[in-house]
C-alpha cells in the first residue's frame, strides 16, 4: 500500500508539474503577444512624433527661406539706391571723385606693397 501511495504521489506531482509546466507557456505566450503590441504601438507613436517634428521643421524652413529672400530682395533695393546716388554724386562733383579714388588707390597700394 505504501508503493502505491508513492505512486500516485509520484504520479500527482508529474501531473501537477506538468500543468504548471503548460501554464507557464501559456503566460509566456500571452507575455510575448501584450509585448509585441506594445512595441508596435510604441513605434506608431513615434512615428507620429517624428512625422509633427519635420512638419514643424518644414514650416520653420519655410518662413526662414521666405524672410532671407525679403530681407536679401531689400539688401539688393538699397544697393542699386546707394550705387545710384554716388553715381550722380560722382557726375555732379568729378574732380572730387577723381581726388577720393586717387586717395583710396594710394592706400590700397601702400597696403598691398607692405605685405
Amino acid at each position: 500500500m505504501a508503493q502505491n501511495l508513492t505512486a500516485e504521489h509520484v504520479q500527482n506531482s508529474e501531473a501537477t508539474a506538468s500543468g504548471l509546466i503548460d501554464d507557464l507557456k501559456e503566460c509566456a505566450s500571452h507575455l510575448a503577444e501584450r509585448g509585441a503590441l506594445t512595441v508596435g504601438d510604441t513605434l506608431d507613436t513615434g512615428r507620429e512624433y517624428v512625422a509633427r517634428i519635420r512638419n514643424a521643421g518644414q514650416d520653420l524652413a519655410g518662413g526662414v527661406y521666405e524672410t532671407g529672400h525679403r530681407k536679401a530682395e531689400e539688401a539688393a533695393f538699397y544697393a542699386e539706391l546707394g550705387y545710384e546716388e554716388a553715381r550722380d554724386w560722382a557726375r555732379s562733383h568729378p574732380s572730387q571723385a577723381l581726388g577720393i579714388a586717387a586717395g583710396i588707390g594710394l592706400l590700397l597700394g601702400i597696403l598691398v606693397a607692405r605685405r
